[in-house]
C-alpha cells in the first residue's frame, strides 16, 4: 500500500506536467512488464498489459487533441510507440518494448522537469457531503504583527 499511497498523494499534488509524467512513466513501467512477459512466454498477461498501455495512449492523445505543434508530434509519437508495442506483442520480440522506452524516455524526464518547475503553490480539493459538493483551499500561511 506505500506505494499506492505514494502515488496517490503524487497525483493530488501535481500540476498538469506532472500527470503526463506519471502516465508516461506507467507506460514505461507497462514495457518494462511485457519484457518479463515474452521471457515467461505470459502471452495473455502481455495482451492484457498492452491493453492498459493503449488506454494510457487514449487519454494521452486526449490531453494533446490541440492542432499545435507540439500536441500534433506527441501524438506522432504515440502513435508511433503503439505501432512498437503491437508488433513486440505479435512478434513476441523484446526489442519492440527496448525501443518504446528509449523513445518515451526523454520525454518522461521532459515532463519532470516542467512538474518540478510548475509545482502548485495551493492544494485544491474537493469534499463530499451528503448531497452537496463543496470547495476547499489551503492558502499560504501568513504571520501577522501585533
Amino acid at each position: 500500500m506505500p506505494i499506492n499511497s505514494e502515488l496517490e498523494k503524487r497525483i493530488m499534488t501535481t500540476n498538469d506536467a506532472g500527470l503526463i509524467a506519471i502516465l508516461l512513466e506507467k507506460l514505461i513501467d507497462n514495457f518494462k512488464s511485457c519484457k518479463v512477459c515474452i521471457e515467461r512466454k505470459a502471452y495473455g498477461e502481455l495482451m492484457d498489459i498492452n491493453n492498459n498501455s493503449r488506454d494510457i495512449f487514449g487519454e494521452i492523445i486526449f490531453q494533446f487533441s490541440g492542432n499545435d505543434e507540439i500536441s500534433s508530434r506527441i501524438r506522432e509519437i504515440i502513435l508511433y510507440v503503439n505501432k512498437l508495442i503491437t508488433e513486440g506483442e505479435y512478434k513476441k520480440d523484446i526489442s519492440y518494448y527496448d525501443t518504446s522506452i528509449k523513445v518515451l524516455s526523454p520525454m518522461v524526464e521532459g515532463f519532470q522537469k516542467l512538474e518540478v518547475k510548475d509545482t502548485p503553490k495551493a492544494v485544491a480539493g474537493i469534499t463530499y457531503g451528503k448531497g452537496n459538493l463543496g470547495e476547499y483551499s489551503l492558502k499560504e500561511e501568513r504571520s501577522f504583527k501585533a
